[in-house]
């Protein structure tokens, strides 16, 4: 009996190791994609407008295959589109890729990535042609927006800085 409890103590180390194995290396690779998209032309162009994103108001960042949209709550409704097409830039159809894309942005935008002030949620949409596509949101938490909408109480509407 206590041959059979060693045994399957010993089967349940190995599996936990393989599994903590592959989750370290998919997050490794996942590392590696993310950083070849921040070196990547399209992300050179979008790095400016992430800049500015630190300092404006954003209630959501949408990352979609075709576009980046940065929704700002001040000034009032302010939306900035980075379409890829426009830009001159293939559209990121591959699944891998746009997560990459909205992880690389979370880290130069690090707002983002305090679970306090954004939530980051993943949605699905139809194609036109069928079959679907993922894309991200990162959402202001509403607790942060009202924090943040009392400190801009007194202020006039900011007019530097804002996205264009």
């Amino acid at each position: 009996m206590q041959g059979w409890i060693i045994f399957g103590a010993v089967l349940m180390l190995m599996a936990l190791f393989l599994l903590r194995r592959s989750l370290m290396l998919r997050q490794q690779q996942e590392a590696v994609f993310m950083e070849r998209m921040r070196s990547s032309e399209m992300y050179v162009r979008l790095y400016p407008v992430l800049l500015k994103c630190r300092d404006c108001c954003v209630e959501r960042i949408l990352v979609r295959p075709e576009e980046i949209r940065i929704i700002l709550y001040k000034p009032m409704n302010r939306e900035y589109h980075f379409s890829f097409e426009a830009h001159g830039l293939d559209p990121v159809d591959r699944p891998a890729a746009l997560r990459a894309l909205a992880q690389a942005i979370a880290l130069d935008v690090p707002m983002l990535a305090d679970p306090k002030k954004y939530y980051f949620s993943t949605h699905t949409s139809p194609r036109d042609g069928g079959g679907s596509y993922h894309w991200y949101e990162y959402a202001v938490q509403i607790p942060y927006k009202d924090v943040m909408l009392r400190a801009w109480y007194d202020r006039a509407e900011p007019e530097e800085g804002i996205i264009r």
